[in-house]
């Protein structure tokens, strides 16, 4: 089920790379993962992370008013307590959405929510902004990172405004190979060395 942000030309891209796997004789299932919480467990570790950098900085005043901005916000939205718990639940979490892996060797998704948006669109509007305004671009990827399985962004074209669009494909954990094989399929199938964005 995707989020009602998905743009139209991400979800075509997942579409028509599906019935590319198809044609090639996967055997293709539209599922969605149980996700469950996972999105407050992945802010807590991600805002824990920036603390942390930033915290460990030996010049923070050197860095990007931005940056300084997530530590700021980290500190107060991720205390020590927030990250220690998600470190605790990652396995239960990556159990869950793991589930779909017991009948299904690969997930495909939108790799974003649309096609890359201009240079410093969020870099402006304040931490909060920015991190809730990126977040909505990229929900597919981010799982992945907190529950440690391999996934691969593949390209699958051009938008209508010139711009890279991507699937992404996720394997269970610790099978990388099946995850290149299937990029390798793909890429000979639809081949896009050849595609430059026209920005």
């Amino acid at each position: 089920v995707a989020p009602p942000h998905l743009g139209d030309e991400s979800k075509r891209m997942v579409e028509e790379m599906a019935s590319t796997l198809a044609a090639l004789g996967h055997e293709v299932e539209w599922r969605d993962p149980d996700w469950g919480g996972i999105g407050n467990q992945i802010s807590a570790r991600y805002l824990g992370g920036i603390a942390a950098d930033v915290d460990a900085t030996p010049h923070p005043e050197k860095l990007e008013p931005l940056t300084r901005g997530y530590g700021r916000l980290a500190r107060i939205a991720a205390p020590g307590w927030a990250v220690r718990r998600a470190l605790r639940l990652e396995e239960r979490y990556r159990d869950r959405v793991g589930v779909i892996f017991k009948d299904h060797d690969v997930l495909l998704t939108p790799m974003t929510a649309g096609p890359a948006f201009e240079h410093g669109r969020f870099s402006k509007r304040g931490a909060l902004r920015c991190l809730l305004g990126e977040s909505r671009f990229y929900p597919y990827a981010v799982a992945w990172n907190y529950t440690g399985q391999p996934a691969a962004s593949i390209p699958a074209g051009l938008s209508s405004d010139g711009l890279p669009l991507a699937v992404q494909v996720v394997g269970r954990p610790n099978d990388e190979e099946t995850l290149l094989s299937l990029a390798a399929q793909l890429e000979r199938e639809r081949p896009w060395a050849q595609h430059r964005p026209s920005v």
